[in-house]
């Protein structure tokens, strides 16, 4: 499919009013992302902040893992997981039926798993990150439909200079795995605090430069991946048994505390056989 040449843009919606959902998921389809303002109630929002705020002042920037990860996640940037064991902020909105409605229409309503939950903040002089699709975290899954679909809640402004991310619209249905990205086929998701862009795994995209001296621009990176695929962050070790039996069975489930047990296929991720969230209700020790 020839690739565009007009003026790329993303369409916006407000969540303060009432939304056609069949024109989000339109848009979704055609476009491979679009942007909701206003999708987090404010009191949500400063409860996020309030609650994440200590770990992304304890975290430092950049990553453990020398070469192509260095600069892929950034050294200038945060990236903080685990966020469901400290969170009851992130629970709430990890449990949003209009963020779950995503991932039941892509995916499988009950057949995925939350691929990972983290912090990013960017930091003041940041490069632009390398511009990817998300399902190429499963090279050998991809597929015509879609393996993983995202959302990035902005917990502040995201602006041009703070490095709002950067996406090529349609690009979701170019052929190749990492084709060439022309000029003029871009465009940053700038969006005020509490907005979400949604997005699948297919549309090219990446973190965008922070040319600013002061500005930390910091959001939620949620994304859910097919049942059936290995999450990105492994949420049985960074949120403990203990703190998942407190958690709603929803969100159980997405984080992978409850065995995976598609409409049709075998189950996965048991426990003696039997489904794992037993362990939860205290029916196997």
């Amino acid at each position: 499919m020839n690739q565009p040449t007009q003026e790329a843009t993303l369409q916006r919606f407000d969540g303060r009013e009432t939304i056609d959902w069949d024109e989000v998921w339109s848009a979704f389809d055609a476009d491979g992302g679009l942007i909701i303002e206003h999708f987090v109630s404010p009191d949500l929002l400063r409860r996020l902040n309030e609650e994440l705020a200590s770990l992304v002042g304890a975290h430092e920037p950049g990553s453990n893992t020398e070469g192509f990860w260095t600069d892929f996640h950034g050294r200038q940037t945060k990236r903080v997981t685990g966020l469901a064991a400290v969170s009851d902020a992130w629970v709430e909105l990890l449990g949003d039926e209009r963020y779950r409605a995503m991932g039941d229409r892509y995916l499988g309503e009950g057949e995925y798993w939350l691929n990972t939950g983290q912090l990013i903040s960017i930091g003041p002089g940041e490069s632009a990150q390398y511009m990817h699709r998300d399902e190429l975290n499963w090279p050998r899954a991809r597929r015509d439909t879609q393996i993983t679909v995202t959302a990035i809640f902005a917990l502040t402004d995201f602006t041009e200079a703070n490095g709002a991310t950067v996406i090529a619209p349609g690009s979701n249905h170019w052929e190749g795995a990492l084709p060439e990205v022309p000029a003029g086929t871009t465009t940053q998701a700038t969006m005020p605090a509490g907005s979400a862009l949604l997005y699948d795994g297919k549309v090219i995209h990446g973190g965008g430069a922070n040319t600013t001296t002061n500005e930390w621009r910091a959001g939620i990176h949620a994304g859910f991946c097919c049942g059936w695929l290995r999450a990105e962050e492994n949420h049985q070790l960074t949120v403990s048994l203990e703190r998942a039996r407190a958690l709603p069975p929803d969100v159980q489930h997405v984080l992978g505390f409850r065995s995976y047990s598609p409409k049709s296929g075998a189950r996965l991720g048991l426990v003696d056989y039997d489904d794992a969230g037993l362990l939860l209700d205290g029916e196997q020790t």
